[in-house]
């Protein structure tokens, strides 16, 4: 013998009564449901949420376990790596949109109106005296 007490304590003090539960899985939104209810009166069949509550989301479903064939694959899932990129991605090109549209404003040459007092003060150069001459 090992000398290992296989006995369980007659009333220890911190165990907890045990209550009958009922788990619930429910298939909504492409999603599984899971919620966990303990019943508090079997002759009236009266049920309290105790959780825990979640969802799961099926990614991959193998013939083996955590590998095989894959059997199912979800078509509307996007790993993180690829829905970061996708961000990314969107968010460049709405940096390019803005980048081309201040370009397009840039490119509008303002051309300034002649003046005619410009000339009063031009100093000849001696091309414009051989020219005139």
């Amino acid at each position: 013998s090992s000398g290992i007490n296989a006995e369980w304590p007659l009333r220890p003090g911190k165990s907890k009564p045990f209550y009958d539960h009922v788990l619930g899985f429910t298939y909504l939104d492409g999603r599984i449901w899971f919620r966990n209810f303990q019943i508090t009166d079997q002759a009236e069949g009266s049920l309290v949420e105790v959780g825990p509550r979640f969802c799961l989301w099926l990614i991959k479903i193998f013939s083996g376990s955590f590998s095989g064939n894959v059997i199912y694959d979800n078509p509307n899932y996007k790993s993180p790596n690829q829905y970061r990129t996708e961000l990314k991605i969107a968010a460049s090109h709405r940096y390019k949109a803005k980048a081309e549209k201040n370009a397009k404003k840039a490119a509008v040459e303002i051309i300034p109106k002649e003046d005619e007092l410009d000339e009063i003060f031009h100093t000849i150069t001696k091309d414009e005296l051989k020219q005139a001459g």
